[in-house]
């Protein structure tokens, strides 16, 4: 089965550079990396380039890319789908590292009618500012990631602690995630079920619910959310959030999302293949 692993991207190329090298050393390599750009300028090709020469096309890294103008990553990352070759898509936001084990976990617990949901830890904003500086990846639980969340900086570092018994995964409720609680930073689905769901609703306005929607869409077809929460680990990089209840453009994702539950719909209207 071919592989995909999508990264959505937008303007943050120091961490694009440390979220690939991290998907260069996995214990199941990908067939393709694929970046979805939602309009970076040149420095995040550059980027794209000098990870492309360090693989020496190990792993072919692909560049899509479309022009800024405002929040549209849903659209960037259909049309990524649109380009890639693999039966299996990964999701990894681009400011994140993978644990090594990553893609080996999403693979493994892959299921034609589901749609798979990890978390992620929480960098804080002075390691994150040290590893940028160093080009230096975090894709494990170590001493200088558990004294930073002792300090009270990095968080959720819980969640990088592998869970591979069913009985411990139970009884740590590792096992369980919301009906629609899918994060855009760390999910996986077959590309015949994201097709059948009619992929990404463009109509969304901002970066807030439209992960959750594609789980809905999932259940609401007769498909399951499964959880892959502790074996396939993610590290998120620190930035400066914008994000608010009370946002009008949050609003009206929700409305979305609303009616979408009320009327049990399996597609979108405004997705990967248009009317």
């Amino acid at each position: 089965m071919r592989i995909s692993v999508i990264v959505p991207t937008y303007n943050r190329p120091d961490a694009l550079r440390l979220c690939i090298r991290s998907l260069s050393v996995q214990s199941m390599p990908p067939s393709e990396i694929i970046v979805a750009d939602d309009g970076s300028g040149p420095q995040t090709r550059d980027v794209v380039l000098e990870m492309t020469r360090e693989l020496k096309e190990s792993i072919p890294v692909l560049h899509v890319w479309q022009e800024d103008n405002g929040f549209r990553k849903p659209m960037i990352i259909n049309e990524a789908v649109r380009n890639a070759s693999g039966e299996y898509l990964v999701f990894i936001d681009g400011d994140c590292m993978a644990h090594p084990d990553f893609i080996r976990a999403h693979v493994e617990k892959s299921d034609p009618r589901a749609i798979l949901g990890g978390k992620r830890v929480d960098i804080g904003g002075d390691l994150t500012k040290r590893l940028l500086k160093e080009g230096r990846v975090i894709n494990r639980l170590g001493l200088e990631l558990l004294i930073d969340s002792l300090a009270g900086r990095s968080r959720k570092v819980e969640e990088s602690i592998p869970i591979r018994s069913r009985w411990l995964r139970r009884i740590s409720r590792r096992d369980r995630i919301s009906n629609d609680g899918i994060w855009g930073c760390n999910f996986s689905i077959h590309r015949k079920l994201f097709f059948d769901i009619n992929g990404c609703d463009e109509d969304f306005l901002d970066g807030s619910v439209e992960d959750n929607d594609l789980g809905i869409r999932v259940l609401n077809l007769g498909g399951e959310v499964r959880s892959v929460r502790a074996i396939a680990i993610i590290f998120h990089l620190h930035h400066l959030s914008t994000w608010s209840f009370a946002n009008e453009k949050y609003l009206h994702n929700c409305e979305i999302m609303c009616r979408r539950i009320e009327n049990r719909e399996t597609r979108c209207v405004n997705g990967i293949v248009k009317p």
